[in-house]
Formats: structure tokens, C-alpha cells, sequence
């Protein structure tokens, strides 16, 4: 993700992008993974699976930037809306789905507004998706807000990839471990460690009022059976996962591995949100990964967490 900025300080703080400087998205479409369909499937399939009476009439998918996880939903659903805080994604997401992509512009609604204070009405609102953002925002407060928008019986579903890794070749890991641990170690801003702090915790810190939520399933994929495959830093939110929620675990979807080259890396590494680094500090640490990687590519695995509620009657 690109530059950032901490945002002004009012009574209730929000947390993330600066309206006016976010994602580079052609390097973010282009070095980010796909979701492949795997993702998708999973997400249909929990919200049929969830409630008797499940609709496919609305869905909303929340910081969608320009429109990668809506462009799929409204495959599915009849309407969908399309919400982002950040001044010009949501119309950068129109040309991306209307006019690129070809969809009716009648299908779609397009809000620029934050997660956490949302002019959809309540309980209009079938499934809500929440793809790689909800470290940038107040948790308890916007699923809060989740819930109130929900149909009773609605699927919400929160889901963040992690650091890819490299497999098969240690010596390359270790490198890119270095790399990723100079970034993470510049982090000092409030907003940057209010985001490592969720990301560390594999989302156990994401909490689900029993009142109003039922049956929320964790789902780790390609993370090697433990959270802590998604620490970054020893910076980490408390646990608030309840007694009685499912966490499943899933290896080998090969949907989220691939094989790269050294310029896919440093493509990747350009997409995060970036602190005061400096390309001297990485210089010897891109050349080893260069050397251990010999000239070849190298597969790739990314773990995935994704965590389904439905809204309780």
C-alpha cells in the first residue's frame, strides 16, 4: 500500500488513508495477489450454507478501492455497493466496473464514506465484505456498524492476506525476511502500529458480540496450522476470540501460490504503505535475495485468514 499519513486528531479518531494520497492501483492490481476463485467460492458458499432464508439481493463491499472484490459480487447479487473513504477511489471504481468492465451502472451504488459511519440504511444489506482493510479502521466500532446495516441472517466477512513466502529455498527466505523486518521496524506512527497490531493477531483480535452475531468460522489458508504465520512484529492485539467459534485450518490452495522473479518482489514490496526507509538500508539485503534466488523464480505461498458472522436474529 502507498503513502499514508496519521490522520487529525478529533474526538473520534478514524484510522486510515489520507483522503488525498493512497494506493498506486495499476501497481497494486498488477504485484498484489488475485483472488482467485477458491476465495470466492468460500464466501458463497458460508452465506448460502448460513441462514434458511439467505438473499443474494444486496451486498456491500467496504473499502473497496477500485472495485476488485465488487466487480465479483455483482455477479452474484443484484445490487452492490460500493463504499471507500478515500477521495477518487470510489470513481476510479466506477470507470473500473462500469465502464471497463461493462456492468450496468443501475446495478451499483457509490459511496464515498467510512466504515465506521455509513449512510446505508439498516438492515438492507444481504452480505458485507471487508477485504484487506479492517486494520485501518476502528474495529468494534465499524462491526458495529456491520451488524446495523445487516439483514438478520446477512454474512459478513473479513479476510486479509498476509506476506507472501518463499518456498524451497531458505536461503532467499531469510532475505526476504530481512527485507520485511527493516520495513516493519521503521513503523512508529500511531495508525501504522493500530494496523500491525490487528494484522499480527491473525485477526483473533477482531471480536463478535454473542448478541449479535452467530456462527463466526476462522478460516487460515496456506498458514502452516498457527497464527503466528501472520506476526510481522511482536506487536499484537489482545485475543478475542469466544468460546465455541470454528477455526478451521486449509493448506495447499494453490490459488494463493505462484512462481516469481526478483521483480515481482520489489514490485510487491513497492504496494505497502511505506515508512521512512531508505533504498540504501535495503541495498545488501535485495542483493543476497538476487543471489539466493540465482536467477530463477521461486514459488510463492501467501496465507490467507478469512472470518465469516452471520447477524443473529
Amino acid at each position: 500500500m502507498s503513502t499514508v499519513s496519521v490522520p487529525e486528531q478529533t474526538e473520534t479518531p478514524e484510522f486510515g488513508f489520507n483522503a488525498k494520497q493512497g494506493v498506486n492501483w495499476s501497481d497494486y492490481v498488477t504485484f498484489r495477489p488475485i483472488y482467485p476463485p477458491s476465495f470466492f467460492n468460500r464466501i458463497f458458499t458460508y452465506h448460502f450454507n448460513s441462514h434458511p432464508e439467505t438473499n443474494w439481493t444486496t451486498a456491500h463491499d467496504v473499502g473497496a478501492g477500485c472495485g476488485i472484490a465488487a466487480s465479483s459480487l455483482a455477479t452474484r447479487f443484484d445490487k452492490v455497493i460500493v463504499s471507500d473513504p478515500n477521495e477518487g477511489y470510489t470513481k476510479l471504481a466506477h470507470k473500473v466496473l462500469v465502464t471497463e468492465s461493462g456492468h450496468p451502472e443501475s446495478k451499483f451504488r457509490f459511496l464515498q464514506e467510512s466504515a465506521e459511519k455509513c449512510s446505508v440504511e439498516s438492515g438492507s444489506v444481504d452480505l458485507i465484505t471487508v477485504c484487506e482493510c479492517i486494520h485501518w479502521m476502528r474495529p468494534e466500532v465499524a462491526i458495529a456498524e456491520f451488524a446495523r446495516q445487516l439483514r438478520v441472517g446477512g454474512t459478513l466477512v473479513i479476510t486479509h492476506y498476509n506476506h507472501p513466502r518463499i518456498e524451497g529455498n531458505e536461503r532467499a527466505q531469510r532475505a526476504w525476511d530481512a527485507i520485511r523486518d527493516v520495513y516493519v521496524g521503521a513503523v512508529s506512527n500511531p495508525m501504522f502500529e493500530h494496523a500491525l497490531r490487528i494484522m499480527n493477531s491473525g485477526f483473533e483480535c477482531l471480536g463478535f458480540p454473542v448478541e449479535a452475531w452467530e456462527g463466526v468460522r476462522r478460516l487460515y489458508v496456506n498458514a502452516l496450522g498457527r497464527v503466528e504465520t501472520f506476526r510481522l512484529d511482536d506487536r499484537v492485539g489482545k485475543t478475542l476470540v469466544h468460546e465455541g467459534e470454528e477455526v478451521v485450518w486449509e493448506e495447499g490452495d494453490e490459488g494463493w501460490m505462484d512462481e516469481q522473479g526478483i521483480e515481482w518482489f520489489r514490485g510487491y514490496l513497492a504496494t505497502w504503505a511505506k515508512p521512512d526507509v531508505s533504498e540504501t538500508e535495503l541495498k545488501p539485503y535485495w542483493e543476497e535475495l538476487e543471489r539466493a534466488m540465482d536467477g530463477k523464480k521461486v514459488r510463492t505461498a501467501t496465507p490467507l485468514v478469512m472470518v465469516f458472522a452471520t447477524k443473529r436474529a
